[in-house]
């Protein structure tokens, strides 16, 4: 029997990168997936995929950012398959500038996905699970989740928001059996790089050695630790931030060989 043979999942950002990954490894192993996205087209390609493979989906519109269009959707996978027993708040959007330049709207724009886009998502799908039995929610932080950058400063804030509310949410809502965790990507070659997506000169270069395991992750890899997140083999983890950046987080690795482009922009800093 697949791991969540039974269960019934919403994914949000599901339109590409983590969020389509997600979703077809949800209902590779037996979930039935409502894939949201504002890419509504997106989303809808991605669910054909699913159905064209043997799965169970459908696609529909999300503005993360919109409280009645959560409800709706959460209400929507209620709707079609009876319950509704997984989450994964995945949408999410990127800007780079200084903390001297950053102008408030796009500080107001990355909040409003980043940060409130989850907050709303999560809401809406906890009151569904308490009423349910449980469930477990999963949301996309990121390495900057747990360290700062130069030229990050507001992407930075909202992805230490997630792990702040996901904690708090966590202590809030197992007493309803809701399991709440997130992931934190490092460097995975999907749309929100922009330019960079698929530019194998950079991605195998500067990016890549800035991991340890000496290239960046594939959104497939991160999917995986979601599923984990989502089946009841991690019935005893909540509360917790997992990286899934090739050990970025937690050594140097080869980012300190000096013959590296990255290690002497690191070094000649001073």
């Amino acid at each position: 029997m697949a791991r969540l043979t039974g269960k019934t999942a919403l994914v949000t950002g599901a339109a590409s990168g983590i969020g389509a990954a997600s979703a077809r490894a949800l209902a590779r192993e037996g979930a039935q997936v409502g894939c949201g996205d504002l890419d509504a087209a997106g989303a809808e390609a991605v669910a054909k995929e699913i159905a064209a493979a043997g799965g169970e989906a459908f696609g529909l519109a999300l503005d993360v950012t919109n409280p009645e269009q959560n409800t709706q959707a959460v209400a929507a996978v209620r709707e079609r398959y009876g319950s509704f027993d997984v989450i994964h708040l995945n949408a999410g959007i990127a800007a780079s500038s200084s903390v001297l330049d950053t102008t408030l709207e796009e500080w107001d724009r990355l909040h409003a996905v980043n940060l409130r886009g989850v907050f709303l998502g999560l809401q809406a799908a906890a009151r569904a699970m308490a009423e349910s039995g449980g469930g477990s929610i999963i949301a996309t932080s990121s390495g900057a989740g747990l360290r700062g950058g130069a030229s990050m400063g507001t992407y930075c804030a909202t992805k230490h928001g997630v792990l702040g509310l996901v904690k708090s949410a966590a202590a809030d809502l197992a007493p309803h059996r809701i399991r709440v965790n997130a992931v934190c990507p490092g460097v995975i070659d999907t749309p929100i790089l922009g330019p960079l997506h698929k530019n194998q000169e950079i991605l195998d270069g500067v990016f890549a050695r800035a991991h340890p395991i000496g290239r960046v992750g594939q959104p497939e890899e991160v999917a995986n630790l979601v599923l984990f997140l989502a089946s009841d083999e991690s019935s005893f983890i909540t509360g917790t931030a997992c990286p899934v950046d090739g050990g970025m987080h937690s050594v140097f690795g080869s980012v300190l060989d000096t013959t590296g482009d990255l290690s002497n922009e690191f070094l000649n800093k001073e």
